[in-house]
């Protein structure tokens, strides 16, 4: 049988000796008929006509390694699975081992921590460029393994963008010699996380307003014109790699289509693209609810927790094990395109065929899955045994499941671009049943208007990634994909109905890990929920106040530090009146009380006694017993016994740990050590006594905060200001403490954990003044956070 060019881009089917072939091309489809010789009904025939090409038999060793050393072991079945499963477990572990040994903080999205950043809270190690290595080299081995982990690349690629930008706004900040600024620092993250998602879809407007969605609740509009500026040019520098490599003859979008403009849907259609959002809403709302409870129970369950704590490659491996036999292509695999990339099954669902129709004339009788289809993928969805249809639910219900399995894993990875595929594989089936429902079309004021279902597709992506993220910029993202803006009205449809039913059943998936992880970030104030007007700062505020007076002693200071784990703390003119004055950061404070215990002020201190016993000495008015205690206020032991537990704690500014004192624990030994102090001598023979009662009265003076950074504009919130306002102000300004005040008197504090609490009793209908100290810990302890500045 001679060769067919490979401009046309013909593909061979032969059944038994003298067969019929069907000839398939790239743009025209069209019937040959003729004899050959005789072939195998195996993927053999087909195998040796399509390598053939030198070209696509470099390109695919090169792209795909797994496909080109399975397809070399064809007829070894058992080597076929060993050589799948140990590719793709092989890629997860190294990605797994990545995150545990290089960057913890490289592990996951990256998306719902760069939420609580912007918000004001400083994650340890997240936007350093160890952590920037990590997550290329993790989200590398991620994509490397393709569909059948089935994660993606959107969240890692706007960790890898913020923290390009982070660490340019350094460089920036020590070339001009200037301070690094808060304000600068939040621009630079939103255009950061633009430039990751234009990366990813050549989409520079969706780019933007999906990044603005997904980590801020509020937004400046003058940081538009920048997030825009840095997202168009990532992405005409990304198509314009694709033309220098030869990939493109010019800068298009990412997935070309061919639908008709003229008239591709007509009103009733409306009707079927809103129950289309129904279904993604409703399935959305499956998904978030067994994902969060999967990974609550897989992070609450003892056993369990540690085990995936201490073997996190060891269960990244297992799972990708489990995943690979899934989609094994002789087996499950072939049923659900388990040769396809995750670009090539949104390749297919765009496509502009109608299976369902398109199969009857064109049988897969020779090359069906699990055997090769290069050149016409869609292919990959038909199957002597199974229709199109059966085959596209079963990979709905399929990967349903592994996107579930595989987010459990703790490998750099992203998860928008796993539902917006999972998504457009709904549409393609529910537009094929349409397809199948109304074969001639839909009749509307006489005109005859086919169904489309890779229109469908388009919007099931839109609608089911939008439900599961919580954003509407879906719409828009596959517009820029496509380049196809006959579809608007309808998948904007799909999208706003998908996302009413999403949004008042469950949280996003990006706030599901927030709640997973404990993060500070405040949950989402549902909208309708008139309670929040009804309730007041003083039904929720912390009235247990710590707080530093200016009429207090060293000693109160030294038992607050030990007593409290606030990190900062509000000042007051007295204990009497409580007139707020400013606040006082926790390491301020030590750094005061260290200032007090210095012990160049003890050396100070003996040197003003030596020098008083040298000038009684020469006046001859000193016997030889006698002892100097003239500075500071110092007694003797005898008239004032000193407490010796206080003395022995103070904190160091630096580690900010109990230490007990540096001197010697052998009570009447003296030590003699010279020292020189302003250029004089002092021979140190104090006793640990003498040393411990020395603190003793240093503990004892009224607080000097003359030398102490204070914050002197704390900000402040009176008693009637409503939960509502208050959940604004904290979101607005990135808050995480504020004092509350009547008439300038301190009364309360509201920190984050507060105000959490009561938003979620407001959204469960439960009253706000339930105490909150039942819940346990410090109101300003958080969980894995560090933030110095509050």
């Amino acid at each position: 049988m001679p060769l067919h060019s490979e401009e046309e881009d013909l593909k061979t089917r032969a059944i038994g000796g003298e067969s019929q072939g069907i000839v398939a091309g790239r743009r025209n489809r069209r019937v040959v008929q003729g004899r050959g010789e005789g072939r195998k009904s195996s993927s053999k025939g087909y195998f040796d006509v399509e390598w053939q090409s030198p070209v696509r038999h470099r390109l695919l060793r090169l792209f795909k390694p797994n496909l080109w050393v399975y397809d070399s072991l064809d007829r070894y079945r058992y080597l076929q699975y060993f050589s799948w499963a140990l590719y793709h477990v092989f890629l997860t572990m190294v990605s797994a081992g990545v995150a545990k040994y290089l960057s913890p903080q490289a592990a996951g999205s990256g998306i719902p921590e760069l939420k609580v950043t912007l918000r004001g809270v400083t994650l340890d190690e997240f936007f350093t460029f160890r952590t920037f290595l990590a997550k290329l080299i993790g989200v590398t081995c991620t994509l490397a393994a393709g569909s059948t982990i089935f994660l993606g690349k959107v969240g890692p690629f706007v960790h890898m963008a913020t923290i390009l930008a982070t660490l340019l706004g350094k460089v920036m900040v020590k070339f001009s010699g200037g301070k690094e600024n808060k304000g600068r620092k939040y621009e630079m993250l939103i255009a950061g996380a633009a430039v990751g998602v234009a990366c990813c879809f050549v989409a520079p407007v969706g780019g933007v307003l999906f990044s603005v969605e997904t980590t801020a609740t509020h937004f400046a509009v003058r940081n538009y014109w920048r997030g825009f500026f840095a997202a168009t040019c990532a992405a005409l520098m990304f198509r314009l790699l694709a033309v220098v490599n030869n990939e493109h003859e010019t800068v298009a979008v990412l997935f070309s289509t061919n639908w008709r403009v003229e008239f591709p849907f007509d009103l009733p259609e409306f009707l079927s693209f809103a129950l289309l959002g129904v279904i993604c809403g409703c399935l959305c709302c499956l998904y978030l609810f067994c994902h969060r409870n999967l990974t609550m129970f897989l992070t609450n369950h003892g056993k369990i927790s540690k085990f995936m704590a201490n073997n996190k490659i060891l269960f990244a491996g297992f799972v990708a094990l489990v995943l690979a036999s899934v989609t094994y292509p002789h087996g499950v695999g072939q049923y659900i395109g388990s040769r396809l990339s995750m670009k090539e099954h949104l390749e297919t669902f765009f496509d502009n065929r109608t299976w369902g129709s398109d199969e009857q004339v064109l049988r897969n009788s020779t090359c069906q899955p699990p055997f090769p289809t290069y050149d016409e993928k869609w292919l990959q969805w038909t199957h002597p045994r199974l229709s199109s249809l059966e085959m596209l639910a079963f990979f709905i219900i399929v990967k349903f499941f592994m996107l579930l399995l595989a987010t459990t894993m703790v490998v750099p990875a992203g998860y928008f671009l796993p539902v917006f595929v999972y998504g457009a594989g709904l549409g393609r089936l529910y537009g094929e049943i349409m397809a199948k429902i109304f074969p001639e079309g839909i009749i509307s004021e006489g005109i005859r208007i086919k169904i489309t279902p890779s229109g469908y597709a388009l919007a099931g992506a839109a609608a089911y990634s939008g439900a599961v993220t919580h954003t509407i910029s879906t719409a828009l993202l596959v517009f820029e994909l496509t380049g196809q803006m006959s579809h608007i009205l309808p998948v904007l449809f799909a999208v706003l109905v998908a996302n009413a039913i999403s949004q008042r059943s469950q949280p996003s998936f990006f706030d599901g890990i927030v709640i997973v992880k404990k993060l500070p970030y405040l949950p989402k104030l549902t909208v309708g929920k008139s309670g929040a007007h009804n309730i007041y700062v003083e039904d929720f505020m912390e009235t247990d106040l710590r707080y530093v007076a200016k009429d207090q002693k060293y000693k109160d200071v030294r038992n607050l530090l030990k007593n409290s784990k606030q990190k900062q703390f509000p000042l007051v003119d007295s204990t009497e009146s409580k007139v707020l004055l400013g606040s006082i950061n926790r390491k301020n404070l030590a750094k005061l009380l260290a200032r007090q215990l210095n012990p160049e002020r003890r050396l100070q201190f003996r040197q003003e006694q030596q020098r008083h016993a040298k000038e009684t000495l020469a006046e001859g008015e000193v016997t030889p017993g006698s002892k100097s205690n003239t500075s500071d206020g110092a007694q003797t032991s005898e008239t004032q016994p000193s407490n010796r537990d206080d003395n022995r704690y103070f904190e160091n500014e630096e580690t900010k740990m109990e230490q007990e004192s540096w001197l010697s624990k052998a009570g009447g030994k003296k030590r003699f050590r010279c020292y020189t102090v302003d250029g004089e001598e002092v021979v140190d023979t104090m006793t640990t006594s003498e040393v411990e009662e020395w603190e003793y009265h240093q503990f004892q003076e009224v607080l000097r905060l003359d030398e102490c950074v204070i914050d002197p504009a704390p900000f402040r919130l009176v008693k009637k200001e409503t939960l509502h306002e208050c959940y604004d102000l904290f979101n607005l300004l990135g808050l995480r403490i504020a004092y509350v005040t009547s008439t300038g008197r301190l009364v309360g504090v509201v920190a984050l954990k507060e105000l959490k609490a009561a938003v979620e009793r407001c959204v469960k209908g439960m009253p706000a003044s339930e105490s909150l100290s039942n819940e346990g810990g410090p109101p300003q302890k958080v969980t894995l956070i560090q933030n110095e500045n509050a």
